[in-house]
């Protein structure tokens, strides 16, 4: 486990390194001008000269990218081209909300389609499994911002029992913050279920049928027991390969979703961002993401890892 887990970081840096190229290259070949948008459609050609040798935006691709990155490894994310903050503190002060976000988004997820997945698997071809693939069918049809727009109506305009938007920190009012995070997490957890639901029932239909498990039914073993103790442990296995990629989506898709619900997390920064061509928060906020997703499916392989049963054998052997 410590080997694989020492792999596992010796690729991190590479691969992120790799990301960061990419995200800098797409990032400054978007169509606009940073100038433009932060002084404004009026500006002069002087003006604009003069923005773009301040920040470096005049010199080569390759050169812009070298000095971002040695200001990032000292640990500077630079400054916004349009309210000129540090980028580096307003992310760490938005990271939690979006992190929280996203957790809570993946908690429902997998509580929706862990149990329901399982469920089909087991009632195979019957009334029990067609309506649940017909759940996930829909569930995986409904956009989330739409899902967002009408829990708003439902439970912020009509029946009033939930704030519309908003944000207070859990060490403030935990009570209110669940209030508030109640619809955003489930308008991205609703509609990520679909995916994880289908392979949630995938992969159990597999073990389902493996001998050992016909092995096991043979010797006596209660179906409760030999679905709870060896298929769903087993069956788990692929299911975080892509609930690993999926947990990447839902942290870096909360963009619509933070905007819709007045959340100042990192979506929000990123949409602003956009909007003004903001490079440095763009850029920052794209590393940030990365770094996320990154270490989610470190975490995730070094879970998968201990639950399969060939690696469990092979440390109790040694």
């Amino acid at each position: 486990m410590l080997r694989l887990l020492a792999l596992r970081l010796l690729a991190f840096v590479p691969t992120l390194i790799a990301a960061s190229v990419v995200l800098f290259v797409t990032i400054n070949v978007l169509p606009g001008s940073a100038a433009r948008a932060a002084l404004g459609i009026d500006a002069t050609p002087q003006a604009i000269a003069r923005f773009e040798a301040q920040n470096g935006l005049d010199r080569p691709l390759h050169v812009q990218y070298l000095e971002w990155l040695g200001k990032v490894l000292r640990g500077d994310f630079g400054t916004s081209f349009q309210n000129h903050v540090a980028v580096g503190p307003e992310l760490l002060r938005r990271l939690p909300i979006t992190l929280e976000l996203a957790l809570l988004a993946f908690l429902i997820a997998n509580l929706i389609a862990v149990p329901l997945g399982a469920l089909a698997a087991f009632h195979h071809q019957r009334k029990t499994d067609t309506v649940i693939t017909f759940i996930a069918t829909v569930l995986g049809a409904i956009p989330n911002f739409w899902l967002a727009t009408l829990l708003i109506l439902v439970f912020a305009l009509t029946w009033r029992v939930l704030p519309a938007g908003g944000f207070v920190a859990p060490g403030v009012d935990l009570k209110a913050n669940l209030s508030q995070m109640a619809m955003p997490a489930l308008s991205l957890g609703i509609a990520s279920s679909a995916l994880l639901l289908r392979i949630m029932r995938t992969s159990m239909l597999e073990v389902l049928t493996a001998d050992y498990i016909r092995t096991a039914l043979a010797k006596g073993a209660t179906q409760r027991v030999v679905i709870v103790r060896h298929a769903l442990r087993n069956a788990l296995i692929p299911f975080l390969t892509v609930g690993a990629v999926e947990f990447g989506f839902l942290f870096g898709g909360v963009v619509i979703i933070e905007d819709i619900f007045l959340l100042p997390g990192i979506g929000s920064l990123v949409l602003v961002g956009i909007i003004n061509r903001d490079y440095p928060v763009l850029l920052a906020s794209a590393l940030v993401i990365t770094v996320v997703v990154l270490t989610a499916n470190m975490i995730v392989d070094l879970v998968a890892i201990t639950l399969d049963p060939r690696q469990v054998r092979s440390r109790g052997a040694r």
